[in-house]
């Protein structure tokens, strides 16, 4: 009996407490969410020792070099996807590490290359610009060493959710040169 009216007295108080406490909500709306979604504007959206998963949709397209570039075509390429990882030491210089994987009927992952990258954030817009440049190794159509060099566009909607945009060349060993373009989300941890 005395666990009964425990728990009675209990239930009464926790809802007594809780109708307290809508009385409030109820006098100040906004005032349980304000800080729920939001973000400090008045600092920078690009910060040191950042780590971020980069996932993107990709096109690559064979080059037979560099001269060739502008006149690639958008219909003897292949789509795919992309997934990396970044780490920016400082604000400005980071590396990337990402691999590429394409519709192309052979290996899941194409090549896998690590780069560093620079970037300078435009802040208060959000906006970074990036170069880099690195290497690595290709898988598919053949097991060769890649060099690559590229430009990008980040836009950080916030300080943890950003969308990127960039394209690179990449030197192959043995096969074909290839021209990589990603359009892709950054996740900031």
């Amino acid at each position: 009996m005395k666990l009964k009216t425990f728990v009675s007295v209990t239930s009464a108080l926790m809802l007594t407490a809780g109708m307290a406490k809508a009385v409030h909500i109820w006098e100040d709306p906004g005032g349980w969410s304000s800080g729920v979604f939001a973000f400090d504007t008045t600092s920078s959206r690009y910060t040191a020792n950042e780590l971020s998963l980069d996932l993107s949709g990709s096109f690559i397209a064979g080059e037979h070099h560099l001269g060739d570039l502008f006149k690639t075509n958008i219909r003897h390429g292949k789509w795919g996807g992309n997934a990396g990882l970044s780490y920016f030491i400082t604000r400005y210089i980071g590396v990337e590490g990402d691999v590429n994987m394409s519709a192309n009927g052979g290996n899941f992952v194409d090549q896998a290359l690590g780069n560093l990258v620079l970037r300078w954030p435009l802040d208060p817009s959000g906006v970074s610009p990036y170069i880099f440049g690195g290497g690595g190794r290709g898988f598919d159509p053949s097991w060769e060493w890649l060099g690559d060099f590229g430009v990008g566009l980040e836009y950080r909607i916030n300080p943890v959710t950003g969308i990127f945009t960039d394209a690179r060349y990449i030197w192959a060993d043995k096969s074909f040169d290839r021209l990589l373009l990603r359009f892709g989300l950054k996740l900031v941890f």
